[in-house]
């Protein structure tokens, strides 16, 4: 005799619970001791009270719930699609925006979001079990990018370390400049609303100031954050000759000028940043003949790459040559517009590891992502795991607990969602986008013994333009993923020389 209906709660409560907790535990189950519990081998004695995103991203059921959080606040937004649709010009109708609206918003509840997220997650390894090329043909699309060099690799491996030194405590940071031969100038450990904890410190031998920048938010506040509405930066423009120059008073050149779009944010703290920084570059690294590098991971690397932007602007000399002033940015978010994101990249390396979630919190990429998870929803209703019983619930644990080609969304209908939801990067003026030059690695799995696949590319690459659900969205944003996947490319490299 089934039970009654007074032994359930509702079916979107058991729901949640099911899928939260099977993805929880295998999540959980799938990350290393490193990201438990933060020891890396390192004597590292951070403050207690310096909390930072990042360890919010130690907590795998606050990461599914910020995703949440996240398709909450898109479903406020009024965004218009900017891809294809049924229009046939690229547009959509009001009527269909206003639809597909209230299906991400209205129609979906929590428990089937969740369920939605977890199906993702789970096709992506049947996709993956089915067609072992599967993730590599995504991140070899057929943009133009190069191979990454390990020379710049090794460049990149040692910045990361300045990088994630900015998260530290004075004392640490003292004591990694005492012994790595670095004087440390200048230590603020500022963290409130609009301004950046960071740290200064001059190598004499090669004449170089590192700006290392900190990321200072909760996951929460990250998140929300992150997918802030683009804002004009009036105070620089760019052409083809000089990018990131004031604003001329005179006629406008003959070479067509554009304003840039950036994250508001971000861009707040990239300028009380400028504000705080340009006495001590203009007035002692300028004319000693210092060269200034300026890194940061997270939200330090979104601000060091406004920053950038920002000191080229106001610093003639930084205009002159593009070796100058470089900005090395780990896990960007998206913080400028597309044709700015392209310009800046002489002076801009952004690198981005496997699927990591933050650089590709855009609002475009959450708005699609929230249109596939009502997509998902549907066919999981189509397919009797609509929740509504006990059966269904039971069919839903069973289909996600195996893997086998009886998918719930084809590659293909994948490929043709994201065609049809994107419009080319170039065309896109809503959205923003990881600045510079992209170095992007990801892990090719485990039919090519893991190991990592790594490019140069921009940041219309497809694959940075749709968030990546997988089971490593999290620990693929932390500094030592960042680390340990940059040793591991960095050694493949070195065998194969």
């Amino acid at each position: 005799m089934p039970p009654s209906n007074d032994a359930f709660i509702n079916t979107s409560t058991i729901i949640a619970i099911v899928s939260t907790t099977a993805l929880i535990y295998t999540q959980w189950s799938n990350i290393p001791e490193w990201m438990k519990q933060r020891s890396d081998g390192k004597d590292k004695t951070r403050d207690l009270n310096d909390k930072d995103a990042n360890d919010d991203l130690a907590n795998p059921s606050a990461v599914l719930g910020k995703i949440g959080e996240m398709m909450a606040i898109v479903s406020n937004l009024e965004v218009t699609p900017t891809g294809g649709g049924s229009g046939g010009d690229g547009t959509r109708s009001a009527a269909d925006v206003t639809q597909e609206k209230s299906a991400a918003a209205d129609s979906m509840t929590k428990g089937q979001m969740m369920a939605s997220v977890y199906s993702l997650i789970h096709l992506h390894r049947e996709l993956r079990a089915i067609d072992p090329d599967y993730r590599d043909k995504l991140y070899d699309d057929d943009r133009n990018h190069d191979d990454v060099e390990v020379e710049e690799l090794n460049e990149l491996a040692e910045y990361l370390e300045y990088a994630d030194l900015a998260y530290e405590s004075h004392a640490v940071i003292s004591t990694f400049c005492r012994q790595a031969e670095l004087d440390l100038i200048r230590h603020d450990t500022a963290t409130e609303p609009g301004r950046v904890g960071h740290f200064v410190a001059l190598d004499h031998t090669k004449k170089l100031a590192i700006l290392g920048l900190k990321g200072t938010s909760t996951l929460s506040d990250v998140l929300t954050d992150l997918i802030a509405i683009p804002k004009e930066h009036v105070g620089c423009y760019f052409d083809d000759d000089t990018f990131a120059a004031p604003p001329k008073n005179a006629t406008k050149s003959k070479k067509a000028t554009e304003n840039m779009m950036c994250h508001e944010g971000i861009f707040t703290a990239a300028i009380w940043m400028a504000d705080s920084i340009q006495p001590m570059v203009e007035n002692l690294f300028v004319p000693l003949g210092y060269k200034l590098v300026i890194c940061g991971h997270s939200l330090g690397a979104g601000t060091a790459c406004l920053l950038g932007l920002e000191l080229r602007s106001r610093i003639a000399a930084f205009r002159k040559n593009y070796t100058d002033l470089r900005v090395l940015a780990f896990a960007s978010p998206p913080v400028l517009s597309y044709k700015a994101s392209k310009a800046c990249a002489p002076f801009v390396t952004t690198m981005v590891n496997n699927s990591d979630v933050i650089p590709r919190s855009s609002v475009s990429n959450i708005v699609v992502m929230s249109k596939l998870l009502v997509r998902v929803n549907a066919r999981l209703e189509a397919k009797g795991m609509d929740f509504g019983s006990w059966a269904s619930l039971m069919k839903f644990y069973d289909e996600h607990t195996k893997i086998n080609d009886d998918l719930l969304i084809t590659e293909k209908e994948l490929d043709d969602f994201f065609d049809e939801t994107h419009a080319a990067p170039e065309d896109d003026t809503e959205s923003l986008f990881v600045p510079g030059r992209v170095v992007v690695m990801w892990d090719k799995g485990d039919n090519d013994d893991n190991e990592m696949g790594g490019i140069v590319t921009d940041c219309g690459m497809k694959q940075l333009r749709q968030v990546e659900l997988s089971l490593t969205l999290a620990s693929d944003h932390l500094v030592n993923g960042y680390r340990v996947n940059l040793k591991k490319l960095i050694d493949q490299l070195d065998n194969t020389i």
